[in-house]
């Protein structure tokens, strides 16, 4: 699912010096918002070192770099009463800077923006059928794709004067959508979103200037179901099948075992690496089991590696996928814990 502008491509000298396999890398822990808080889902990133997350209180988080150290803030939830309660559920995702969208429990969609002084919400309701799963791209116009709960794929779009729906229908004759959308935009400009069906195919929804859409299967890999899909403009398309494998579809479906036979449950977004000598591209997941581990898996011109980069000490478990923040040279990697911290993993040579 893409939680952050998709658009941007990572030169190797960032800091995510994947091809530094052996780094001492290292994880320092963020806390929680508040001894009684636990954060429950994914740290969605903004470009310039803000991340949210939802607690288990149902309620909006900020974890913000001052300039000088780090602090929590409570954006709370948009007002409501007994009779309209409205609860965030899951990982935000991020349209662009001072702007982010979060679905509730109720199935409703609702905006987190800076208005110049303050932070403020916005209630987009639903298309009429329950939403969840969103993902935002800054392309011809602000879009945010959702997955309905009748099995289609929804499209909250600024026309210019206001906020509008669209229904995209179903993937496929028969075949809801189901999960996570994950989308970016490309020149033309063109939109691409994806996301898995339930008969465990891969599609993708293209949609041009003239916003006009198509859908196309991308299958998936042979013997396998696709369950959660990440994909990024630059970074490519990965998937999660659902017997824990990492695969991605670059014309045709290529997959990279599990680390360590662990199985895979969630990943990050994928990353390019870029430099004059050679492509890489990586990204980090993490596995089921009682006792977790964060791996990076690296995809290179002839081959692929598994890294295992640890835990954090005191925690055995994470209760979301990890999310990369590539912001100047504070390039690192945030994941929730089951004792309800968000810890970083940074590499060599980062303060």
């Amino acid at each position: 699912m893409l939680r952050i502008l998709p658009v941007v491509v990572l030169v190797l000298a960032v800091g995510l010096a994947a091809v530094d396999a052996q780094g001492n890398w290292q994880w320092r822990s963020h806390g929680k918002p508040k001894w009684n808080v636990k954060i429950k889902s994914a740290m969605a990133v903004m470009l310039d070192g803000k991340l949210f997350g939802i607690g288990g209180n149902h309620l909006l988080y900020e974890r913000v770099w001052t300039g000088s150290s780090w602090t929590w803030t409570d954006h709370g939830k948009p007002s409501y009463n007994i009779f309209n309660p409205t609860n965030f559920q899951e990982e935000p995702c991020v349209l662009a800077d001072g702007k982010l969208f979060a679905t509730t429990l109720q199935g409703d969609l609702y905006e987190r923006h800076w208005t110049g002084s303050q932070w403020a919400f916005g209630s987009h309701s639903n298309p009429g059928t329950d939403i969840e799963g969103c993902s935002a791209v800054r392309g011809s116009t602000d879009m945010v794709f959702l997955r309905g709960f009748d099995g289609t794929l929804r499209e909250r779009f600024w026309n210019g004067n206001a906020w509008a729906w669209r229904n995209h229908g179903r993937p496929a004759p028969g075949v809801d959508a189901f999960g996570t959308t994950s989308s970016y935009a490309i020149s033309g400009p063109t939109t691409r979103v994806f996301v898995p069906g339930r008969n465990g195919h891969l599609y993708r929804f293209t949609l041009d200037a003239a916003n006009q859409g198509s859908w196309q299967d991308l299958q998936a890999p042979p013997g396998k179901s696709v369950r959660k899909v990440h994909a990024t403009a630059s970074g490519g398309i990965f998937a999660i099948t659902d017997d824990g494998d990492v695969c991605r579809r670059s014309g045709t479906w290529t997959c990279y075992g599990k680390p360590d036979n662990k199985h895979v449950w969630d990943c990050s977004d994928p990353i390019l690496l870029d430099s004059q000598y050679i492509t890489l591209y990586t990204l980090f997941c993490v596995h089921t089991g009682s006792y977790q581990e964060l791996y990076q898996l690296t995809v290179y011109p002839g081959g692929s590696d598994w890294v295992n980069r640890g835990k954090p000490s005191g925690t055995n478990t994470f209760v979301d996928r990890p999310t990369v923040m590539f912001s100047g040279p504070h390039s690192r990697v945030f994941v929730p814990a089951n004792d309800g911290k968000v810890y970083e993993l940074y590499p060599p040579g980062q303060p």
